[in-house]
């Protein structure tokens, strides 16, 4: 699955990039979902004001 949808948040996560600066952590197991469809993504977009997470855009690095 290429996306991880926060339905709490309306946020669209790209999955390989998702961290804990996106904030999902706080999100109830069911209130999330995966896919690889991009008109679903599209329709939650238009439809619903999903966006996408400005962290999601590239890797996060680990801090200790």
């Amino acid at each position: 699955m290429q996306y991880f949808i926060d339905h709490k948040r309306k946020r669209i996560h790209q999955r390989q990039y998702a961290g804990d600066r996106c904030g999902f952590m706080k999100t109830p197991v069911e209130k999330r979902e995966f896919t690889d469809s991009l008109a679903y993504i599209g329709r939650l977009q238009e439809e619903s004001e999903y966006l996408k997470c400005p962290h999601c855009r590239t890797a996060q690095m680990a801090i200790d």
